[in-house]
């Protein structure tokens, strides 16, 4: 889709503000069922809020502003907050009520957030080249860094258990939002000496800016095959600082936790330290115990954390013994997993979820393997599911599942096509992952025309949000939509 022309934010107006309510005190005869708490209309004042389309009036039709769906209606995004194939890459939890969406669209990057549990959202678009990753601080600053890719032939498949391969970054520009900030402000050139830019590089292809204390920003760089720290505070011009070589340390791209923590894979261990400020060196580190480091235990600490809540960072390193390592501040934890072939992890503030394979018990020959959401607690109990969370059709198809622990159980939402036919189903349990109630349709169909997709699935403190896309009603575009539950997924509505 074409950039728009300023990198900056643009807000959606409060739905159902404290500002909305008092109107609606005074109106209170002009509103019925719905309307009295999503739509502001005549009262006589002059700076009355924009008129509301209509509820649609069937389930799967879509407004501007609503989404009529058979667990709930959702509340519609502002068309130009991001575009609805954007692909939401990493969801950040960051407090109570905040979140931030990270995602890409082609050549353009979105941060989209609300900070009031998606009651309002606001977003920042940026240009982006090959290689882009954004950095969070603990109080909410973005960072946002982008650059080109080494030309190379096409690389051989990676190992078993290990991340695609990805061609080295040549250079970064950067960007930087500080809290509160409605537009990100840049871009800058990031790598320290320019004129020896073909010796400074990020060869695994993958990192992350870090946040770091005192407001710096720093990246992971190679210096002709030696670690450097390139860091900068405000706008002065980034330094380097060399890593004692001496260390014998694999130092991981990608800060996990905040405040940000460098992690590094040394022998079979996996070691953590804060990320240093600009100029210092690097302090001590400690041993994450029961990480267990093996051959491919870097590689996919480079890909980053799967999921991100307060100011935990957790992974699923695949192999043998499926292990969950989490990282926050200065705690860490790792614990085994269940052996599974999907990276699928979603998380809250005390658990995760993740997806396993089971045989059919449907399948007479017991060879076909079906997908099953195993919820584990921090404390590393697992639970031992008796039921499945979905009916998997029969046909072929291709299918994505997307779930989070909730305080009682878990929710997930399974979308399935087999060519033109689709549905997008809710599960849920309310026992703690034992058992799970029976799948709920949120829309299902036989072309295109209607479709609802799920974009992500959040959990917050005391909310489940899911963001939807749908098509508009008698319109050529498709618009998002989010729907939230205060009762573990029991019922839905907008936020």
């Amino acid at each position: 889709m074409t950039t728009p022309r300023a990198f900056g934010a643009a807000s959606m107006p409060t739905r159902s503000s404290d500002a909305h309510a008092r109107s609606a005190g005074k109106c209170a005869g002009l509103f019925a069922g719905l309307f009295a708490a999503l739509t502001i209309v005549g009262c006589g004042k002059k700076d009355q809020a924009p008129e509301k389309s209509a509820l649609p009036k069937s389930l799967g039709a879509a407004s501007a502003d609503f989404l009529a769906t058979s667990i709930g209606n959702g509340m519609g995004l502002r068309v130009d907050l991001a575009a609805t194939s954007t692909v939401w890459e990493r969801i950040v939890v960051d407090d109570e009520q905040g979140a931030v969406l990270l995602g890409r669209d082609g050549t353009e990057a979105v941060a989209l957030r609300t900070r009031d549990l998606g009651r309002t959202w606001t977003s920042m678009r940026v240009a982006a080249k090959e290689w882009s990753a954004w950095g969070l601080g603990t109080d909410g600053s973005l960072a946002f860094m982008t650059g080109a890719r080494e030309k190379q032939p096409k690389a051989p498949p990676a190992a078993k258990f290990a991340p695609p391969r990805r061609a080295p970054v040549l250079d970064a520009e950067l960007w930087t939002a500080d809290p509160g900030d409605l537009a990100l402000s840049g871009p800058r050139p990031f790598f320290p000496d320019q004129a020896t830019l073909k010796d400074v590089r990020l060869p695994s292809g993958y990192g992350q800016p870090a946040r770091v204390e005192g407001g710096g920003i720093a990246l992971l760089l190679d210096l002709k095959a030696a670690p450097l720290i390139a860091s900068a505070i405000g706008e002065a011009a980034p330094i380097g600082t060399p890593i004692d070589k001496t260390l014998r340390e694999r130092f991981v791209p990608v800060p996990y936790g905040r405040p940000a923590q460098l992690v590094s894979v040394a022998a079979s261990a996996v070691r953590v330290r804060p990320w240093p400020r600009p100029a210092d060196v690097l302090g001590p580190s400690s041993v994450i115990p029961g990480a267990n480091a093996d051959a491919n235990t870097w590689a996919q600490l480079a890909a980053g954390p799967q999921c991100e809540w307060g100011g935990w960072s957790v992974v699923r390193l695949a192999g043998p013994v499926p292990r969950l390592v989490g990282i926050a501040g200065e705690r860490a934890l790792a614990m085994p997993l269940p052996a599974s072939d999907s990276d699928g992890l979603g998380c809250g503030p005390n658990a995760v979820v993740t997806e396993i394979a089971v045989v059919d018990p449907s399948d007479p020959q017991k060879k076909r393997r079906i997908p099953q959401l195993v919820r584990c607690g921090f404390d590393g109990k697992c639970s031992v599911p008796q039921s499945l969370p979905f009916v998997v059709w029969p046909e072929p198809h291709e299918r994505s599942i997307k779930a989070v622990p909730t305080a009682s159980g878990l929710v997930a939402l399974m979308h399935a096509r087999a060519g033109e036919r689709w549905g997008l189903y809710l599960g849920q349990s309310t026992d703690g992952g034992a058992t799970f109630e029976l799948a709920r349709a949120i829309g299902e169909g036989k072309s295109d025309r209607g479709h609802i997709d799920v974009g992500a699935v959040v959990r917050f403190q005391s909310r489940v949000l899911l963001l939807l896309s749908a098509d508009v009603t008698g319109t050529s575009r498709r618009g998002w939509y989010v729907l939230a539950s205060d009762n573990d997924g029991t019922s839905w509505g907008p936020p």
